[in-house]
């Protein structure tokens, strides 16, 4: 691998980093307001933050193009979720936790 390859790689990196940081702090302010939509589409995250959990009001969670491969456990935890926006993603895998909500 040449030094251009392996800058562009550490540059992805960087922009993954910095995009999920730009979640968690979206999310932060959401718990905060109390928000029951969220909106995270077109951020090219690849996960999300264990803290989407806390926001135990969201009915409305927006995810669409990303490329989120799977959910993180902590979805059980939104148990008012009742709309899933989720297309265009790279999902391979729901946790078993999803299977909890109804």
């Amino acid at each position: 691998m040449n030094q251009h390859e392996l800058r562009g790689i550490t540059d992805r990196g960087m922009e993954n980093d910095r995009t999920y940081r730009k979640a968690e702090m979206v999310i932060e302010q959401a718990m905060r307001d109390k928000k029951t939509q969220l909106d995270l589409s077109g951020l090219s995250l690849t996960t999300l933050p264990e803290s989407i959990g806390q926001l135990t009001e969201l009915n409305t969670l927006t995810l669409i193009d990303n490329e989120l491969t799977t959910l993180p456990e902590s979805f059980a935890q939104l148990t008012a979720l009742t709309t899933l926006h989720i297309a265009r993603n790279n999902l391979t895998t729901i946790p078993e936790s999803f299977a909890q909500l109804t």
